[in-house]
């Protein structure tokens, strides 16, 4: 719910000095610190029937502002009904204002305290619980070392300590195996190649893929140009891809005659 606006025109001296505030304390503050009323110009009905028509306008009740404004006028009917019976003793009304209020902040610190109340008598319960050890008190020891020695001693036990593991250990050997490299013999490269060719004629593109290592591709090289200078295999074709054809032959003759 918005704060409602309040306002007094019978106790403002110029109209020029008209002003809204939110809630009755903030303007009776104002006015008595600027001496522009007296506490005994403060009509409370002018207050609450401005507060009633408000919440009708709302048309519905907001319990904790109307607390707060029932509990404000009640403290300003309290310091006005004590002023007009002062008599010849002077009163401040701003200072008795301000007890009122002090005294009203200090109970509500007081309900304050009142809720919590159980939960730090709970509390204390649960610590009465617990058992503490008292603390001991410290020994008395001599930290500082007493002995002397010579610095042949404390060469001899600083050897003592690096000798004291015996030898270090070697290293332990590790075999690494690595992969055997394969070797291709021109001479079985060729007799793969004739037995091949003798089937028919095979693109030379055809003979690489085959292939499956960089030592394979090398001996089809070799092989084909030794076949070649033989004659026994002829070459045809453009330089995008050449086609192998054999010639015919003795197997075996040829493959002696090639020269590893």
């Amino acid at each position: 719910m918005d704060n409602p606006t309040f306002h007094l025109e019978s106790i403002v001296k110029d109209k020029n000095e008209l002003q809204d505030f939110d809630g009755p304390l903030s303007l009776i503050l104002m006015l008595l610190s600027k001496n522009k009323i007296e506490i005994r110009d403060i009509k409370i009905a002018d207050i609450l029937d401005q507060y009633l028509e408000y919440l009708d306008r709302m048309e519905r009740m907001d319990l904790e502002i109307t607390s707060e404004f029932v509990q404000m006028a009640s403290h300003l009917l309290y310091i006005k009904t004590k002023t007009l019976l002062a008599g010849e003793e002077e009163v401040s009304e701003l200072e008795e204002l301000m007890t009122s209020l002090e005294q009203l902040k200090c109970k509500d610190i007081y309900t304050a305290v009142q809720k919590i109340t159980p939960e730090l008598k709970s509390a204390s319960e649960k610590g009465l619980l617990y058992y503490t050890k008292l603390p001991e008190p410290l020994p008395n020891v001599k930290r500082e070392y007493e002995y002397r020695h010579e610095p042949a001693d404390l060469f001899k036990a600083l050897y003592a300590v690096i000798t004291r593991g015996g030898k270090p250990a070697e290293p332990e050997f590790v075999h690494r195996i690595a992969p055997t490299r394969i070797v291709y013999e021109i001479r079985t490269k060729s007799s793969e190649l004739i037995a091949r060719l003798q089937s028919g004629p095979a693109k030379l593109s055809e003979l690489y893929s085959a292939c499956r290592s960089r030592s394979e591709i090398v001996a089809t090289f070799m092989s084909i140009l030794e076949l070649c200078s033989m004659g026994s295999v002829e070459l045809s074709g453009d330089e995008s891809d050449y086609t192998l054809s054999f010639t015919g032959g003795n197997v075996n003759e040829i493959l002696d005659r090639i020269v590893e």
